[in-house]
């Protein structure tokens, strides 16, 4: 930066003084021109500069996270006042839930570049403005039809909004920092999706100026505003050095491969795995394999791609999504079986099931801060040794779950519960950092996409295969045994990632030369 100074000295003054203003005024340009600008821009050594603001704005990201998790479990506990209030089918009301989670899957992706092209924090506040709107239009829906066209838009904005979260982490943090960041990104997941049912409750019970299910969207709107003004003055722009434009063809390629999978998954169960169902799985194959070729194409062109394939050859980033997509299965399904028994099985009412599984996120919690210095002694081990400790917790839930039966009360599965948290967090937290290491700067926004797209996808896996897996083992045998069960399967499931790790490099690389 060059900076001109034109002073001109009056009559009167003592040129001793004026003397001393120029050095002054140099010194402080000297300064200017080699103190990073923006929020994270990185000195001469190449490494980003932590400071309190950067701490500020990681926050603040991490709040819109919290909001943005809570809006999906939220939607699921509201769907008996949300029928009864607009009068709504079930297959009406199931779209809620579903078009937000399909839409927020298709998009991610996407979302994700578009930080790396036109900035990460221009896409952030784009994508949060889209959420609030949605939001407000989710909350004074008056029908069923506006309500599902609500949620599925919102899906949109929120695919926008939540990738720019992991790729600004990633590019703040310098690689022994990034750890503490990353660790609070994953306790926040972890709590913003196993508190959400015990706020809705709370939300709803409270019935707040008449408004029933709505304030479960209207809560969004304060705190949004709120995210909005930090995030704006703190978040410093960050983009891709390289000139990239949107890859239309991979977008829409991309779209049409995830959507014939997170489509089916989703809507299997409830068509009792008709046909068309499998069908449409099949396609998924080829349509993977189309967007693939476009991109390998596009690359050997010279021209800008959805995503870089050669990630895919840094090891610890395609492992790291191997697991991503079986570990998050696990975890999600465990979230849904145990509000199944819970609310079906024992009765209990979304708050009560809501306080029941506080221990599960409070070990969550605990785990993920725990996972911080272990990450650094412990390597990749450290996903391991939470893989076998949530394996146990598993175990130790299901049971606890059979041999109480339906006599379980809060007092007698804390303590498993607890420990399963622990296990989650321990591996939830360091995952994002060992999948996002190396990844070049100009690619974080698309790695993240990417990551966060194998959440969904893996979650809605997870969900559809032990649902089926829980309605098979209730033919034969209690509701406790058969949530236990599944349980069991779960921890098998945590033994695998577990087991995956081993295919984990011990040390990161970053992107193999073309």
């Amino acid at each position: 930066m060059r900076l001109t100074i034109t002073c001109v000295r009056s009559a009167n003054a003592p040129r001793t003084s004026f003397r001393k203003l120029l050095i002054h005024l140099e010194t402080v340009v000297a300064s200017a021109e080699t103190t990073p600008i923006g929020l994270n821009e990185p000195p001469a050594s190449g490494e980003p500069v932590v400071t309190r603001r950067t701490w500020i704005a990681t926050v603040t990201l991490l709040v819109a996270t919290f909001m943005e998790l809570m809006d999906v479990t939220m939607a699921n506990v509201a769907v008996p006042s949300i029928r009864s209030d607009i009068d709504a089918s079930y297959e009406q009301v199931q779209w809620v839930v579903a078009g937000y989670a399909l839409a927020f899957a298709v998009m991610l992706l996407t979302g994700g570049r578009l930080g790396d092209i036109y900035g990460r924090k221009r896409m952030f506040l784009t994508g949060l403005v889209g959420f609030l709107v949605t939001s407000t239009l989710c909350g004074v829906a008056p029908t069923a039809g506006f309500l599902v066209a609500s949620r599925v838009l919102q899906g949109l904005a929120a695919a926008v909004m939540l990738p720019q979260v992991l790729a600004s982490i990633s590019v703040w943090f310098p690689k022994e920092q990034r750890a503490a960041a990353f660790g609070l990104f994953g306790a926040v997941t972890g709590l913003g999706g196993l508190t959400a049912p015990l706020i809705a409750g709370s939300l709803i019970d409270a019935d707040l100026f008449g408004l029933d299910w709505r304030p479960i969207f209207l809560i969004n709107i304060p705190i949004g505003i709120a995210v909005f003004l930090v995030a704006s003055s703190v978040m410093g722009e960050s983009r891709s050095s390289d000139r990239l434009k949107v890859d239309l063809l991979g977008t829409l390629t991309s779209a049409v491969a995830v959507f014939l999978i997170v489509f089916p998954v989703i809507q299997g169960q409830e068509e009792d795995w008709a046909p068309w169902i499998w069908v449409m799985l099949a396609l998924s194959v080829p349509a993977a394999a189309l967007f693939l070729l476009v991109e390998r194409r596009k690359t050997r062109l010279g021209e800008s791609t959805l995503v870089d394939l050669r990630l895919f050859r840094i090891r610890s980033f395609s492992v790291g999504l191997l697991v991503t997509l079986i570990f998050f299965g696990g975890v999600t399904a465990i979230a849904f079986v145990l509000m199944v028994f819970l609310q079906g099985g024992l009765g209990f009412g979304p708050f009560k099931a809501g306080v029941t599984l506080i221990p599960l996120a409070l070990g969550l919690m605990i785990g993920a801060g725990l996972s911080v210095k272990l990450s650094k002694a412990l390597g990749r081990t450290v996903l391991q040794l939470g893989g076998v400790i949530a394996m146990a917790g598993a175990i130790w839930v299901g049971w606890t779950i059979i041999d109480r039966g339906n006599e379980l009360d809060l007092w007698t599965i804390v303590g498993p519960l607890a420990g399963l948290g622990v296990g989650l967090g321990i591996v939830v937290a360091p995952l994002q950092d060992f999948i996002l290491s190396g990844i070049p700067e100009s690619d974080a926004g698309s790695a993240s996409g990417l990551q966060a797209t194998m959440v969904q996808m893996g979650s809605a896996i997870g969900v559809a295969t032990l649902g089926v897996a829980l309605a098979e083992f209730q033919k034969g045998t209690s509701f406790p045994t058969s949530a236990g069960r599944v349980l069991y399967i779960d921890a098998a499931v945590f033994a695998f990632t577990a087991l995956l790790v081993f295919l984990y490099p011990r040390r990161t690389t970053g992107v193999p030369k073309a």
